[in-house]
């Protein structure tokens, strides 16, 4: 009966075949639509690919043919090709009976059925690319790489074109070794036949470096000097970078020898003394800029001005006074690169100007200056001030007496004795000296109080002041007639014709400090002696207004 069951199985047997149909390029995909994979022992096949059963030629007569597909548990009469439309695993079982009954062992089949095509991609050296807008840049001579990934039946293979028609097998990275734009069109075919659809990429080849520019920001000039190039310690060392290209990426500093640092701001030498700084940029596929770099001395001590005031001037309470003849004369010691210049701004000005020649005032009243140095880097030294109050007003002179004075019409009568003081008001900087003349005599200096008496008299006296600045005040000139004596009266009794007689009278008082008439006659037929006659009284001391009393 064995023997039996073997001839019947070998007569029976089927084999099965594949039809691989629309593939998109036959010579680029797999010559058998179903492809074994040793690394994971599966079948692929294409989504247009069908499963045929046929007799074999040493079967005998077969009745039919049943099949399950996908686990189904119930056999199916075979009719027509097997077909799957669906990615994934599929499952195939088949067997045949002859006419007599005879069933012919289950045979079954497992596949994958690949209806994706690859992906592929392009890969670049590392910081040799960069990407944009304008499209991908690459470095000169950098290698483009494919890449391919297929999830199911794997690649089969990798096409690459540069005018999108003519394409060639891609074996190996390819180098971009001419500079400009370039446009590259790739595809992959998987192992079952599944072609990606083209891809492209605008390659643009970059082999020019960035390039860089040192700039001094602030608007501060630097000064070469003896091989030296000076710059102020305020200015701010600022790195441009340009590149027509792929674009900067990064400029790298080096101050004073230290290590490169990426450059993320300007940059400030604050020490006084010698500095070197190095540089260089870098663009986003790696072209690198051949380093520069430049040596300085920065300067931060600054030139030193000095103001030196001529004319007369007198400082009270902190305050600078000084007439019109007042000049300010500005000067400055030089530093290591030089002085340029003096600044000067003057009360209410803005803006600073170049001092030219020393500074005047035609106005009176308070000023300021402003100055400050600065040097051939435009170094500037902190700003100074001085300032001065112009006077051009002189003191005023006034005077006063212990008696008081009277006036009649235009003459001024004064008792003697009597004692004139001056006063000075109406003078901020203080006065100099008072001037006195009598009586057309030279002036001289106000010690104190005069005394007159009545040896004279008028006393003319011409009095002026004079400030401590030379201020002078015009002179003035009051005169004084001196009365020195009480009036004395005698009593006489006429007939009323032509004869008269003097009477004699008595003294009830006399004045305080009179003094007697020496030897005084008798008055009248009396011959009793005539009693002493009083000094005349002084009057007490009061203030005279001279406001009252005209200039003689």
């Amino acid at each position: 009966m064995k023997k039996i069951h073997l001839i019947v199985l070998a007569f029976i047997s089927l084999t099965m075949f594949l039809i691989g149909q629309g593939q998109a390029d036959e010579s680029k995909a797999s010559k058998l639509p179903l492809v074994f994979d040793p690394a994971t022992k599966k079948y692929f096949i294409g989504g247009n690919s069908k499963f045929l059963l046929k007799e074999s030629e040493e079967s005998q007569l077969i009745d039919r043919i049943e099949v399950s597909v996908d686990g189904d548990s119930d056999y199916k009469p075979y009719n027509e090709a097997v077909q799957f439309k669906k990615e994934g695993k599929h499952s195939l079982k088949f067997r045949a009976v002859t006419q007599v009954n005879n069933w012919s062992p289950v045979q079954f089949v497992e596949v994958f059925v690949d209806l994706t095509p690859p992906t592929t991609e392009l890969k670049f050296s590392d910081e040799k690319f960069y990407k944009d807008q304008s499209g991908i840049f690459v470095a000169l001579n950098s290698p483009v790489t494919l890449v391919s990934q297929d999830s199911l039946s794997g690649v089969a293979n990798i096409e690459y074109s540069w005018d999108g028609i003519t394409f060639t097998d891609y074996n190996d990275p390819i180098v971009m070794n001419k500079l400009g734009k370039k446009t590259i069109y790739y595809r992959s075919t998987d192992r079952v036949g599944n072609v990606e659809p083209v891809k492209k990429a605008d390659l643009i080849v970059d082999g020019t470096p960035p390039t860089s520019t040192l700039k001094l920001a602030n608007s501060i000039k630097s000064v070469l000097r003896d091989g030296k190039n000076y710059v102020s310690d305020a200015v701010a060392f600022q790195i441009e970078a340009l590149d027509d290209a792929s674009q900067v990426k990064q400029t790298w500093i080096s101050t004073d020898g230290g290590d490169f640092t990426p450059y993320i701001k300007p940059l400030y030498f604050l020490q006084e003394g010698p500095h070197t700084l190095r540089y260089y940029s870098v663009d986003n596929v790696g072209n690198r800029e051949s380093e520069k770099g430049v040596k300085l001395y920065t300067v931060s001590t600054p030139p030193h001005s000095m103001a030196q005031a001529t004319g007369k001037l007198v400082n009270t309470g902190g305050i600078n006074y000084s007439t019109h003849d007042f000049q300010l004369k500005l000067d400055a010691t030089s530093n290591a690169v030089g002085l340029e210049l003096i600044q000067v701004k003057i009360d209410s000005d803005k803006d600073f100007k170049t001092y030219i020649e020393p500074i005047r005032f035609k106005t009176p009243g308070f000023h300021t200056i402003t100055y400050r140095a600065v040097d051939q880097v435009g170094t500037l030294e902190p700003a100074k001030t001085f300032a001065v109050n112009i006077l051009d007003v002189a003191p005023e002179t006034t005077f006063t007496t212990a008696q008081p004075l009277v006036k009649k019409g235009n003459t001024v009568y004064s008792p003697s004795p009597n004692v004139v003081m001056f006063n000075v008001g109406n003078s901020p900087v203080g006065v100099d000296k008072t001037l006195v003349s009598i009586n057309e005599g030279p002036f001289l200096p106000y010690q104190g109080p005069l005394t007159l008496q009545n040896d004279q008299k008028v006393y003319k006296i011409v009095y002026k002041s004079v400030d401590k600045l030379g201020n002078e005040e015009p002179p003035k000139t009051i005169a004084f007639h001196m009365v020195g004596a009480v009036p004395i009266l005698d009593l006489f009794i006429s007939n009323g014709q032509s004869a008269e007689e003097q009477v004699r009278t008595d003294y009830l008082e006399q004045p305080s400090g009179a003094k007697v008439a020496p030897e005084q006659k008798p008055r009248g037929p009396a011959s009793a002696p005539a009693p002493a006659v009083p000094a005349p009284v002084v009057p007490s001391a009061s203030t005279d207004k001279s406001s009252d009393l005209p200039e003689l």
